[in-house]
């Protein structure tokens, strides 16, 4: 059973309404920084304290100026958890956990505790629309095919939330777009009281469970997006994902577009369609294998979902470039193609990255920060060699795996769970297991193991199924060492 909701703060609250308030800001990076500007040009007369876990680092930027023309003063710690359940209104930033001793003290010193998310929501109230996209894996990408589907069909939108500027620093835009295009992580959508205009849902899988608790947490704060205030309008959803397919049972009152069923747009024999009707190679799109159609699907399926139309779906799609550190080919050296996925935080989507480089020979890279991943799955289809594509009632991919390298972290447990899995099906998979506390080294250190295993014409695939922040700063480093490591190679 899940934790159960927190208490969640007005959906009507405005920045205009902090005006001549004591304001806490929790979080002193670029989401704070954010907060701190729309106060200074919206809520004169505020009084503003920042607070955050630690004392800045070394080089940290400095605070913008607050309504009174200076930079707030920034505590930490406990002092700084004083300050802001002093506070009539804090402005959490998303990492900041809505449960917990801390947020219940804040509450408790009589603090509304609210989010930059929920304060921009509540600008844009009903006269503009808001296309909401979250989902465990695939937001990030879904929410840059859409932002270039609409304006391939003539539609002006603006790419904001946790990809791309903080929505504070977009608060009162002088010319508003026809759409919002909105990426939201568990994050922002936890205490989340009104919903976005159209809800988009990718998928639901198991991550992130130190900061909700639980699974069942996790996916209740994700499905906020459907179930906040009123609801959406409309939701897209995967109908492949049995928890999406149960949460809309309890949501008769929104229409919902399915995306991955066989009457509706899913893929299928290597292709885009759209029932029986064919749409699409997947080879003529920018983004490789079965997942990344997928997100196509979906995109496609909110464009629909505004009233408009994409005649040609590969055309529109032919100048869009994916993200980097998603199934990024980094370098072709030494006979081998070497692949950035650092965005990988969960054994599902190594799996996919795993199916979309197939058949092989592939060297997987894997592990990191610990969150109770589960990988018995990613195991077995390692140790076998038969990995789930991704497409609906499709059988498994067969995929030569050559070896895997294990970074520290949860590589241990990697590495235990696909010798396990090998002796089970009478195989023998080379593993290698790298050690080290810094960065560089053992980024290099990986990659001279995974060159070892490789043979000729290999890929070699960075795929971690954890999160980074164990060893490196975020993902983006992770990736970044890895394509650094591989152009050392010589």
């Amino acid at each position: 059973m899940p934790l159960g909701p927190v208490p969640l703060p007005p959906a009507d609250l405005r920045i205009a309404d902090l005006a001549g308030r004591r304001v806490g800001v929790w979080g002193a990076g670029r989401e704070g920084a954010a907060a701190i500007r729309a106060l200074a040009a919206h809520a004169p007369g505020s009084s503003v304290v920042v607070a955050s876990s630690s004392a800045p680092p070394d080089g940290a930027a400095p605070l913008p100026d607050g309504p009174d023309g200076r930079p707030p003063r920034h505590l930490h710690g406990a002092e700084g958890l004083a300050a802001l359940a002093a506070c009539e209104v804090v402005i959490r930033s998303p990492g900041v956990p809505v449960r917990g001793p801390e947020a219940d003290a804040v509450r408790a010193g009589g603090a509304t505790l609210t989010s930059g998310t929920a304060l921009w929501l509540a600008e844009r109230g009903d006269r503009e629309t808001v296309v909401g996209i979250t989902g465990t894996k695939g937001k990030s990408t879904t929410s840059s095919l859409l932002h270039h589907l609409l304006g391939k069909a003539g539609v002006r939108s603006v790419l904001a939330g946790n990809i791309g500027r903080p929505l504070l620093d977009q608060l009162r835009p002088s010319d508003p777009p026809e759409a919002w295009v909105v990426e939201l992580s568990s994050y922002q959508l936890a205490d989340l009281p009104r919903a976005p205009t159209i809800a988009v849902v990718t998928n639901l899988m198991r991550d992130h469970l130190p900061w909700h608790g639980d699974e069942a947490t996790y996916h209740a704060d994700k499905l906020r997006i459907l179930t906040a205030g009123d609801g959406p309008r409309m939701a897209v959803l995967s109908y492949a994902d049995p928890g999406l397919r149960s949460a809309a049972e309890t949501l008769p009152h929104v229409p919902i577009l399915w995306v991955d069923h066989p009457d509706g747009l899913h893929v299928a024999g290597g292709e885009i369609r759209e029932g029986a009707r064919v749409l699409c190679p997947i080879d003529a799109l920018p983004l490789r294998g079965v997942t990344g159609a997928r997100n196509v699907c979906a995109a496609l399926e909110a464009v629909r979902a505004l009233g408009y139309e994409v005649a040609d779906l590969a055309g529109a799609l032919r100048d869009f470039r994916p993200l980097p550190h998603r199934q990024q080919v980094v370098a072709a050296a030494d006979g081998r193609t070497w692949v950035d996925d650092s965005i990988s935080t969960t054994p599902e989507a190594a799996l996919s990255a795993v199916a979309a480089f197939g058949p092989g020979p592939l060297v997987l890279i894997a592990g990191g920060d610990d969150r109770r991943q589960r990988y018995d799955a990613l195991a077995r289809a390692l140790a076998t060699g038969r990995v789930p594509t991704g497409a609906v009632g499709e059988p498994l991919a067969e995929v030569r795996i050559a070896g895997v390298v294990t970074l520290p972290g949860t590589g241990p447990a990697l590495a235990e769970a696909v010798a396990d899995a090998a002796r089970e099906a009478g195989r023998t998979l080379p593993v290698r297991q790298v050690d080290g506390d810094e960065p560089g080294a053992v980024m290099v250190a990986a990659v001279a193991a995974a060159r070892e295993l490789a043979p000729a014409g290999a890929t070699v695939l960075l795929s971690p199924a954890a999160p980074s922040h164990n060893l490196f700063r975020d993902f983006e480093d992770r990736g970044d060492r890895f394509a650094a490591a591989v152009a050392g190679l010589g």
